[in-house]
């Protein structure tokens, strides 16, 4: 499928031919994996935007994408295979934006070197400003990128910042894209584009460049029109070696970020397992420690209810023996009482207390008694005939 711009500001017409429906067999992932829609962009494509963002100090730029909108088995692919200046940009609006002019140069470049493609998207490079979505960008896609497969590329070359932006499911605004493929062709239309829209000038002296300004100047032809000069051989060769060794780099940096990124996932990965390891064996402790503690105190209910039965047994056997010890002591008081006969003695003329209390005591120690328990206050007030209690 191409495309081709109408003239009349509303995108682009269609038109059929025999572009290969394959997707790209080399590839590296940026990001995550979209579920919605997978993109690719060719890696001298991802190179020169990031030039072009550099050149010219920095500057906010916007460019268009090139490419191929496949759908396969229902799932919708873009192919991202160049990338087109937006030369005679207008600051419009507040944001950069595709004048008449710009959209009949991404046209004519189209016919000149993407022949065959159609317009995917647009890029929007705002160097240190990050790689962020501005409403004023969504709005001018929502109005000049209609298509739901058609994307917006987020450049900050600065902090090197990219992200993808797509159309939601619904299609009401954007959303970011979780990530995307990077891949790897000859890709000799983009590379020609590069060659006659390089970034990079030769180092030449000053007699040098003048030389080749008037060689290559443009030179008036029948009827006033003017011819485009044509780079020359030398800017040709430089600006080739200066796309390997950028090329070269971002390879090497790629590998040596990746390599990081593996390192650093292998020592996540063996501080992960350790801590598992840790975990395991604390778990493993823990449980032991619980199975110790239940025995413990199987144990100690065992324990309790045994000396709970025998506090009962020895509560009956001590209400049993203080129950017989009373009767015993009853009945002991009740023999005392039986044995116990009271002796009483009759006074005869001439007997005193001395003499009664040493008849039955052997001394005078029972005169005392004799008299408390007769209530005597006299020893001698006693007389013949008299009973007396002898205790």
């Amino acid at each position: 499928m191409r495309q081709y711009y109408d003239g009349d500001m509303n995108l682009y017409g269609y038109g059929i031919d025999d572009e290969s429906s394959t997707l790209p067999e080399k590839t590296k992932q940026m990001g995550a994996l979209e579920s919605q829609m997978r993109i690719y962009i060719e890696d001298y494509v991802y190179t020169y935007l990031y030039q072009y963002g550099k050149s010219n100090g920095g500057k906010e730029k916007i460019a268009a994408l090139v490419g191929r909108h496949l759908e396969i088995n229902g799932e919708d692919s873009v192919v991202i295979s160049g990338a087109i200046q937006g030369k005679g940009a207008e600051h419009k609006n507040g944001v950069e934006s595709f004048s008449e002019e710009t959209w009949e140069y991404i046209g004519s470049q189209m016919e000149t070197y993407f022949k065959g493609m159609t317009l995917v998207g647009w890029v929007h490079m705002q160097p240190g400003f990050g790689s962020f979505l501005m409403a004023k960008d969504e709005m001018f896609h929502e109005e000049f990128f209609k298509e739901k497969w058609q994307v917006l590329f987020v450049i900050d070359s600065l902090d090197k910042m990219d992200t993808f932006y797509i159309y939601n499911e619904d299609k009401k605004g954007l959303r970011q894209a979780r990530g995307y493929f990077v891949y790897y062709e000859k890709n000799l239309e983009m590379q020609e584009y590069m060659l006659e829209n390089s970034m990079v000038r030769p180092k030449e002296d000053e007699r040098g460049m003048a030389e080749k300004k008037e060689e290559y100047e443009e030179q008036p032809l029948a009827g006033g029109e003017r011819k485009r000069r044509s780079p020359s051989p030398e800017e040709r060769m430089d600006a080739a070696k200066e796309i390997r060794r950028v090329l070269q780099k971002r390879a090497q940096e790629v590998e040596e970020a990746q390599k990081g990124k593996y390192s650093m996932l292998v020592g996540v990965s063996c501080v992960l397992c350790v801590v598992c390891l840790c975990m395991g064996f604390a778990l493993m402790s823990n449980m032991t420690r619980l199975q110790s503690l239940e025995g413990e105190i199987l144990m100690v209910q065992s324990s309790y209810e045994k000396l709970e039965k025998n506090i009962e047994g020895v509560k009956v056997q001590a209400a049993f023996a203080a129950e017989n010890g009373v009767e015993t002591q009853a009945e002991n008081i009740q023999k005392t009482q039986e044995k116990v006969v009271e002796t009483w003695y009759t006074v005869e003329a001439g007997d005193s207390l001395g003499f009664i209390s040493r008849k039955y005591y052997g001394d005078n120690s029972g005169i005392t008694k004799i008299m408390e328990a007769n209530s005597l206050e006299n020893a001698d007030m006693i007389y013949a005939g008299q009973s007396i209690l002898i205790p």
